[in-house]
């Protein structure tokens, strides 16, 4: 199992030129793994989903690939805020694969590793193709 890390496209601390170029590539990578099983979207709970983020979530469902959304740092906000996150990336992203997630704390590891199992351990052949 790998896990690969593609570059950042919100935060990422280089020149637009260079940002605009990783498209393609992503784009690329994204559409001809067919080993791929699972994107894991790393979204921050405490700022609201960016139209980059909403983008990126519309074009992998377009592409069917699987998806689940990873809200991160939910040990820095409240539970009422962390159930605000929720509620707003469900509606935001269209979707109930939101998993909350706290690095420090430890909450959403087991749900986390059980969703990468799950689509580790399904049957290679179901991957849906274009139409």
């Amino acid at each position: 199992m790998y896990f690969v890390d593609l570059p950042g496209y919100g935060y990422a601390k280089v020149s637009k030129t260079v940002r605009d170029s990783w498209g393609p590539m992503i784009e690329d990578y994204l559409q001809n793994r067919e080993q791929l099983k699972l994107a894991l979207m790393i979204v921050d709970s405490r700022i609201a989903p960016a139209d980059s983020d909403v983008t990126m979530k519309r074009w992998l469902d377009h592409q069917m690939i699987p998806n689940t959304i990873v809200l991160t740092k939910t040990d820095k906000i409240s539970n009422n805020q962390l159930q605000q996150a929720l509620r707003q990336g469900a509606r935001t992203f269209n979707t109930k694969e939101i998993i909350a997630f706290s690095a420090v704390s430890g909450a959403g590891k087991d749900d986390l590793l059980a969703r990468i199992s799950a689509a580790t351990t399904s049957d290679p052949t179901v991957r849906k193709t274009h139409l």
